[in-house]
């Protein structure tokens, strides 16, 4: 007994977690009612994020959008020609609308890779909510 006792100061009573680590429950992400803040990774970051309004479009040029859908339904309207787009930042464009986007309907489950240079746009329906978990990955 004395020598289990004298061991156990050795043995760690929580490991602890990778530098780096991050959890985001299914659960959660499922009910969020807000965006979380973006979580840089170094080569990607990735955070939950949460519509209840149509976006605006995007045109990001240096990172792909993986974009994993967790709840609720909306359009994303894809690729086309950005009007009167605008710089808000290095490498990014956004416009109130685009010409000749494809509309496609998305549902929780659904995964979308967004390749950088390509337009997107979330499109929802008044009183419609979304929320999805994106992933940004630097462009090659």
């Amino acid at each position: 007994m004395k020598k289990l006792l004298l061991l156990l100061p050795l043995v760690p009573l929580f490991a602890a977690d990778p530098a780096g680590f991050v959890t985001w429950k299914s659960g959660d992400l499922k009910s969020i009612k807000e965006s979380a803040k973006l979580e840089d990774f170094g080569n990607h970051s990735g955070r939950p994020t949460f519509r209840d309004k149509s976006g605006q479009s995007e045109v990001h040029m240096g990172w792909t959008d993986i974009l994993i859908i967790e709840s609720g339904n909306a359009t994303i309207a894809i690729g086309g020609t950005q009007v009167n787009p605008k710089t808000t930042g290095p490498g990014e464009m956004r416009s109130d609308t685009t010409t000749g986007a494809r509309k496609v309907p998305v549902a929780p489950g659904d995964i979308l890779n967004i390749p950088a240079g390509v337009s997107h746009q979330f499109l929802l329906e008044p009183g419609k909510t979304v929320a999805y978990f994106a992933i940004k990955v630097p462009a090659k």
